[in-house]
């Protein structure tokens, strides 16, 4: 049965629970970077809801090929469902290990493509991802890409290699934006979240020389995907903060502006002479 790379045992199932909430916490980041696209129409928000699209559909193929490799009745699950379609293997074909490379090439390629762009969203670059020549280099971003992902196939440390050296440009930005807006703490936050990404996939690239290096590595893509959630957190209720501070002001000056009623007060009427 093909494997990456071994992890330890006693890990194997709470790693799936710490991907199935950076999964969650990826479709909850993508669905708020959606609807702030939806009122600001800035392509940057809707590149950036795509890209933990990506994120989660790696997740799910990752969540997927590692459920069916730790639990026997899950593999005889989907072992009873494909053999009537795809049938029987024909002699020298072994359709179990074609299957888990299908899943875990999906789950690189997506990944991999998530980095990229955001890597480019965080360049801060204006009028980033309109012109000809830049969406050229992205076509050839993605064929590089394809080709990576099926190599890492057959040698992992290039999937995590590669990432490595992505989130590594990643960070520069973002710690490039930190100083541009005045040491904000929600850019820092989200600075140190692509570190911790980082940190992670460089953890995934030794796993070969101590398993338990797979733990830290899980830890740390758990820790960043948290952190992320609560920058988005708070930048979402100080957002609501604003909206209702600019209503109460706008009604404030409303009321000032609103000219005053005057009222007319009534002449009294004449009184009648009464003649003696």
């Amino acid at each position: 049965m093909f494997r990456l790379f071994y992890t330890p045992d006693w890990f194997n199932g709470l790693d799936l629970v710490f991907d199935t909430v950076s999964l969650l916490i990826a479709l909850m980041i993508a669905a708020y970077s959606w609807r702030v696209y939806k009122i600001h129409r800035e392509n940057k928000y809707g590149y950036f809801s795509f890209s933990f699209i990506l994120i989660a559909l790696a997740f799910i193929s990752k969540i997927i090929m590692e459920g069916l490799l730790y639990y026997a009745p899950l593999r005889n699950a989907a072992t009873s469902v494909l053999v009537p379609v795809v049938g029987k293997a024909a002699t020298g074909i072994n359709y179990s290990s074609l299957f888990f490379r299908s899943g875990f090439f999906i789950s690189m390629i997506t990944m991999l493509g998530a980095w990229l762009l955001l890597f480019f969203i965080s360049q801060k670059k204006e009028g980033r991802l309109k012109k000809y020549y830049e969406v050229s280099q992205i076509a050839l971003f993605v064929y590089l890409l394809l080709l990576i992902s099926l190599v890492s196939n057959f040698k992992y440390e290039v999937f995590y290699l590669t990432s490595a050296v992505i989130l590594g440009m990643t960070v520069l930005n973002y710690y490039k934006n930190y100083l541009n807006t005045n040491k904000n703490k929600n850019a820092w936050r989200v600075m140190v979240a692509f570190l911790f990404f980082l940190f992670a996939n460089f953890a995934f690239i030794f796993v070969f020389l101590n398993a338990r290096l797979y733990v830290v590595g899980e830890i740390l893509m758990l820790a960043g995907f948290l952190l992320l959630m609560r920058t988005y957190a708070r930048i979402q209720r100080g957002q609501k903060r604003a909206f209702a501070s600019t209503t109460v002001t706008q009604k404030v000056q409303q009321k000032i502006e609103k000219p005053n009623k005057t009222h007319k007060v009534p002449f009294p009427k004449p009184r009648k002479r009464v003649v003696n």
